[in-house]
C-alpha cells in the first residue's frame, strides 16, 4: 500500500533546484529512466537506474528526503529481483531517513514487512508488521486506502499463521474482512510490489 509515495518521491527527486550540481542533475536523470523502465515491467534495469541515481544523489549531499525516496525505490526494485540483501539494505535506509527527516517512514516498514513475507521470514515479516499496523491505525489508513490497508491485513494474519499465532491472526483477517464489507467495489489505491517474481532479471 504505497499510498502514492512514488509519485511523491519523483516529485521530490525532480524538483529539488534548479541550481543542483551536477550529481544531482545526474540523479534525477537516472531516477527518471528507472521509473520510466519500472512503469514498462524492465525490473532489473529499474533497479540499475537508481542504484546509479542513489550514487549520484549522495555525492552532491542532496536533501535526505530525496535520498531516502531513492533508497526506497532502490530497495523495491532489488526485492523484485530477488535481490533480498539489497531490497532489504534499501528499505531499510530510507526508513531511517525518512523517520529522522520526516518522511513518510510508515511505508518502508510495510515494504520490508512484505519483502519477508515474501521471501518466507515470517518471523521478520511479523516483527515489521507489528510495527507499522498500528502506526497505520494513527494515519487512518482504514478510511484513506481500506483496501489496501485490508490487504496490509490479511498478509499480517498470514505471517502470524506461519508463526503459530493463529488466534491473533483470525483477528486481523476479520478486520481485513469488515473493510472489505464496508467498501464494496473498491480497489487498492496502489499495486503490491511483486518481490521475488522477476529472479531471472538480476543478472
Amino acid at each position: 500500500m504505497n499510498i502514492l509515495y512514488v509519485a511523491m518521491a519523483l516529485s521530490i527527486v525532480l524538483v529539488s533546484g534548479c541550481a543542483a550540481s551536477i550529481n544531482e542533475y545526474k540523479a534525477r536523470q537516472h531516477a527518471q529512466a528507472g521509473a520510466k523502465a519500472g512503469k514498462s515491467g524492465e525490473f532489473a534495469i529499474a533497479r540499475k537506474e537508481f542504484a546509479r541515481a542513489l550514487t549520484n544523489a549522495r555525492l552532491a549531499h542532496a536533501n535526505p528526503k530525496m535520498v531516502a525516496a531513492l533508497s526506497y525505490e532502490y530497495g523495491r526494485y532489488s526485492g523484485m529481483i530477488c535481490d533480498w540483501v539489497e531490497g532489504e539494505k534499501g528499505l531499510s535506509e530510507a526508513y531511517d531517513l525518512d523517520r529522522q527527516n520526516g518522511g513518510p517512514a510508515y511505508m518502508s516498514l510495510v515494504e520490508l514487512a512484505r519483502l519477508n513475507l515474501d521471501k518466507l521470514q515470517y518471523g521478520n515479516a511479523v516483527e515489521y508488521f507489528d510495527r507499522v499496523v498500528p502506526e497505520l491505525e494513527s494515519l487512518h489508513a482504514d478510511s484513506r486506502d481500506p483496501i489496501g490497508y485490508a490487504q496490509v491485513l490479511d498478509e499480517y494474519a498470514a505471517s502470524l499463521e506461519k508463526t503459530g499465532k493463529n488466534g491473533l491472526a483470525g483477528k486481523f483477517r476479520d478486520r481485513a474482512g469488515d473493510l472489505r464489507k464496508a467498501f464494496p467495489g473498491q480497489s487498492a489505491h496502489t499495486d503490491r510490489t511483486p518481490y521475488g517474481t522477476q529472479c531471472r532479471g538480476a543478472s
